[in-house]
């Protein structure tokens, strides 16, 4: 499906960025976001404001055909839990109203694997129930973060009820942007004594305790997919790569971890790779066209080229 007009909130952010490149060529792309533009950005239009400011938000989704909703507080750790649930959650409601006002066609959100709740509070992680981890498996958030996410795909869903708007949820997990890579190595040298950061990143190499990670290149493929596929569905479509960085085989490591045994319900996934990731890819594969293209466990982990 085409769209002339499209909106990329967080499109001055890491994300943003990615994605407002990889739909520039179809589409006549607009940005919002709280931080300023990067130098020749080359959008329609650029809106400085938060997502939580419902009016600056209307002002930038009018005229619209669809919007990529990619602005947020991206972790557990970018703000207190109220701060990350206003303007996760506000935001994402300001997002979706001023949509449906506009008459917007298609909103892509972006949610987060968190939302499963085996991810990153340690104490209070919730293990898969079975493997791979499918849309239809329960989600149980445990921080401020996933909360705001399993809300957000809430949101989504009463919205599509409402009968106006067309909404894809996507589910990446780990992004490991460049700036990132050089902690994941670090990382991988030492899995047992790594404290990050520990080489000059940002922050601690991430992706939970099972390592997931998906390329930013990858993952602004699938919004691109998400925004051109003719009936995409609701999802949501976790978005990974095509394994994990982890130092152990995936259901080894789980089982180590968790001290359980989970369901294994397609084994043949793990048999033909075992460093595959917890997440179930083939709904993002069949009804998106998305598959993983690169492979950072080769380069970053195996020493590959």
């Amino acid at each position: 499906m085409t769209f002339e007009n499209v909106l990329v909130t967080g499109a001055a952010g890491l994300l943003g960025r990615y994605v407002t490149a990889a739909i520039a060529d179809c589409a006549r792309v607009s940005g919002l976001d709280i931080a300023s533009p990067p130098e020749g950005h080359g959008l329609a239009a650029f809106h400085t404001a938060g997502i939580e400011n419902a009016a600056a938000v209307r002002a930038a989704v009018a005229g619209q055909n669809a919007v990529i909703h990619a602005a947020a507080r991206p972790n557990i750790w970018s703000g207190r839990g109220d701060e990350i649930i206003h303007t996760n959650v506000t935001g994402t409601w300001n997002v979706l109203a001023a949509a449906e006002d506009a008459g917007v066609k298609r909103v892509i959100l972006t949610s987060s694997d968190s939302v499963v709740g085996y991810t990153v509070l340690s104490g209070a992680m919730v293990p898969p129930t079975y493997l791979p981890v499918d849309a239809a498996h329960p989600t149980s958030p445990t921080d401020a973060y996933a909360l705001s996410k399993k809300l957000t795909e809430e949101m989504g869903r009463a919205f599509v009820a409402r009968g106006k708007l067309e909404i894809v949820v996507l589910r990446p997990v780990y992004v490991l942007y460049p700036e990132f890579e050089c902690e994941v190595v670090a990382r991988s040298k030492d899995p047992a004594g790594y404290k990050g950061p520990a080489a000059g990143g940002r922050q601690p190499a991430g992706g939970g305790p099972m390592w997931h990670y998906v390329d930013p290149r990858d993952l602004a493929r699938a919004f691109r997919l998400a925004l051109l596929a003719e009936k995409p569905g609701f999802g949501p479509y976790v978005i990974t790569g095509p394994n994990t960085l982890a130092p152990e085989p995936t259901i080894e490591r789980l089982a180590r971890l968790t001290d359980r045994r989970v369901p294994v319900r397609r084994p043949d996934i793990y048999e033909a790779d075992p460093f595959a990731p917890l997440y179930d890819r083939s709904a993002a594969r069949e009804n998106l066209g998305f598959e993983a293209k690169h492979d950072l466990r080769r380069r970053l982990v195996e020493g590959k080229p």
